[in-house]
């Protein structure tokens, strides 16, 4: 009777789709991005980027571009930001966590950072920690909220 159970146990959870932690998702929306910035240029990828069809948003998590000097290239959450010089942006702890994201771009070509930020989905002050990924003169990114 016990052994019954416990099969039915395990092949109910292994029926359960397996969700991905948040920080493998990032990588992965950031890794793709990247490739499709590299196969259609930054134009049409930002347009895909935004739409939620093309699997470039999951849930919370999204893709954003900045070029090497903090200016905002493609913004999905916020669209009116693309233009902007965002270098002197600091978070609600007065971080200027940009500046940090370019200088490790820059440095390393990689890397995490974490940050306090609305979250657009819920309004409301969050951490947030990002990946990004340096490609030529720009840095793409795709973060979580915890």
């Amino acid at each position: 009777m016990y052994t019954r159970y416990l099969y039915l146990a395990v092949a109910a959870a292994l029926a359960l789709p397996a969700r991905a932690a948040p920080e493998d998702v990032a990588v992965d929306l950031v890794q793709r991005a990247k490739a499709l910035v590299k196969a259609k240029g930054l134009a049409k990828a930002c347009a895909e980027f935004a739409d939620p069809g093309k699997g470039y948003i999951e849930g919370e998590a999204y893709v954003s571009v900045l070029d090497m000097q903090a200016r905002m290239l493609c913004s999905p959450s916020n669209p009116r930001l693309v233009g902007k010089d965002l270098l002197e942006l600091r978070d609600s702890d007065g971080r200027y966590f940009n500046k940090e994201m370019i200088a490790a771009a820059r440095s390393k070509g990689s890397g995490w950072i974490e940050y306090r930020w609305v979250n657009p989905a819920t309004k409301h002050l969050q951490q947030k920690k990002s990946y990004f990924e340096r490609l030529d003169d720009m840095v793409i990114g795709s973060g979580f909220y915890k």
